[in-house]
């Protein structure tokens, strides 16, 4: 009877685990233009497919935000070098992040919300932080 109760335990924990939370980053999108050292709002869906219907984010999922960018063609390699935030509630749906001053212009950045999974946004446009040493 222990052994039985035990298999079914872990097989239990092994499909809660197995759960995938993947929201849709909302913002940025495609169209979205952001200047380096500014603050801006990422925001995404708070629900997920738990593989039967369509469900609200549970409180317990954490997540964490990092900027990165896609260079020519390559469309594996992220370039995830910049942490944005971190250890807030995925099911809030949104964060306010602040760029780096430091960004070179660009049009294909990316934010990348992680939970248990990491899901990008579409490529979008930072422009380097405006010159005020003249």
């Amino acid at each position: 009877m222990f052994k039985f109760l035990a298999v079914f335990l872990l097989a239990i924990l092994s499909v809660v685990s197995a759960i995938v939370i993947n929201p849709v980053i909302t913002t940025p999108n495609s169209r979205t233009k952001w200047r380096a050292g500014e603050s801006y709002v990422v925001q995404w869906d708070t629900t997920y497919n738990d593989g039967t219907q369509i469900v609200p984010i549970p409180e317990m999922y954490k997540g964490t935000l990092k900027l990165g960018y896609f260079e020519g063609d390559d469309q594996y390699n992220e370039h995830l070098y910049w942490d944005l935030a971190s250890g807030f509630n995925l099911n809030a749906g949104a964060y306010r992040i602040t760029l780096p001053a430091d960004l070179p212009t660009r049009t294909s950045y990316i934010v990348v919300l992680m939970g248990n999974s990491g899901n990008a946004s579409a490529r979008f446009t930072i422009r380097a932080a405006r010159d005020t040493s003249a």
